[in-house]
């Protein structure tokens, strides 16, 4: 049985304070004979990126993790693939495109109680020719909605609704929408440590998925710190000065989308530890480059048929078919992300 993992990217979080689809569908009603999948997610990214910019310019102050506040993240991830057949190795590639934002709408004047409104977009393909690996191109939408709450002072508890339509966005059907709740609790130990634990439930075309993650946020000293949610990401970075970071990132995704082909299902399974290095280019925009090797890499398709019991964590549950693709080489991994921050008490 090959390695799997149990988690998905989840949207950023909201800082603990104190410390569309119906684009898509109006597109599909006007255009139901001449618009091309590729074309509606063009305009339903054009669309998105720019309410994403709107929001970034009304709400400068969007998400906290890693000592800083994010409001957009943009990544842009290349990877060599190959698939080892008797008949020769078939190389191609992989191109994952992903932009995420969220915003606070405060409810109260100390904004100790808020709302969250936020979502990510992806465009995922594969160039090159791979015959025994018959995904083309995949695509997700994803809005977010949440409440945040400040507890007392060291508490905060927030929690996420997220639809998600995730498909080859060729004959969309309702049932590729599929929803994820998480629940997470945060505790400021002191000024430098706050420890955080997550737990969550997602339907994916195999089954239930189960999430649970505890995570930190530990400035250790001036030039070091350690932030992350176990197992979906870990960060260790180093500051060189005020405007350059670098360090070591560990992350996981494991995503599931439908394929028009006799309603199959394709999931998208990685590990990735790599090295970073990022700048910020300036006060407030930083561009960072990853390199990483995909330890594992499970890019399987399977009957629609072919269930699991669900996931807890890395185990998965009841015993599933095989994959009816033939096995993705582990590889290299090359990934470069712009995002917009505000680090507390930085001008």
């Amino acid at each position: 049985m090959r390695s799997r993992i149990d988690v998905d990217s989840f949207v950023p979080f909201p800082r603990d304070i104190n410390k569309s689809n119906n684009h898509y569908m109006k597109l599909s009603n006007q255009h139901k004979t001449d618009i091309l999948p590729c074309q509606v997610f063009h305009y339903t990214l054009t669309y998105y990126a720019t309410y994403a910019l709107l929001l970034l310019l009304l709400f400068p102050i969007i998400s906290f993790g890693q000592g800083y506040v994010e409001g957009v993240n943009i990544s842009y991830d290349h990877m060599p693939m190959k698939i080892k057949t008797l008949a020769g190795d078939q190389k191609f590639t992989g191109n994952n495109l992903k932009i995420a934002t969220s915003v606070p709408v405060f409810l109260t004047t100390n904004k100790s109680k808020y709302l969250i409104i936020g979502g990510n977009l992806e465009a995922f393909n594969f160039s090159g020719t791979h015959p025994d690996f018959e995904v083309k191109r995949v695509y997700s939408i994803s809005p977010t909605f949440g409440y945040s709450t400040m507890v007392n002072k060291e508490f905060n508890l927030t929690a996420l609704l997220m639809p998600t339509m995730n498909s080859d966005y060729k004959n969309v059907k309702g049932s590729d929408i599929k929803f994820a709740a998480i629940v997470r609790g945060s505790w400021k130990v002191s000024e430098t440590m706050t420890w955080k634990a997550t737990i969550g439930y997602r339907q994916q075309f195999y089954g239930p998925q189960y999430v649970a993650l505890i995570g930190m946020d530990w400035k250790v000293n001036d030039k070091w710190q350690i932030y992350g949610d176990i197992p979906h990401n870990l960060t260790a970075s180093y500051a060189v000065n005020e405007k350059v970071n670098t360090g070591f990132n560990l992350f996981v995704q494991n995503s599931t989308y439908r394929l028009q082909n006799q309603n199959r299902y394709f999931e998208y399974n990685s590990v990735n530890p790599g090295l970073f290095a990022e700048r910020y280019i300036s006060s407030k925009w930083a561009i960072r480059g990853t390199a990483s090797y995909t330890l594992i890499r499970n890019m399987e398709i399977y009957n629609k048929y072919d269930k699991t019991d669900g996931f807890i964590d890395f185990y998965e549950l009841g015993d599933r078919k095989d994959p009816i693709n033939p096995e993705v080489s582990p590889g290299l991994s090359f990934k470069v992300g712009l995002s917009y921050r505000i680090v507390p008490g930085k001008k």
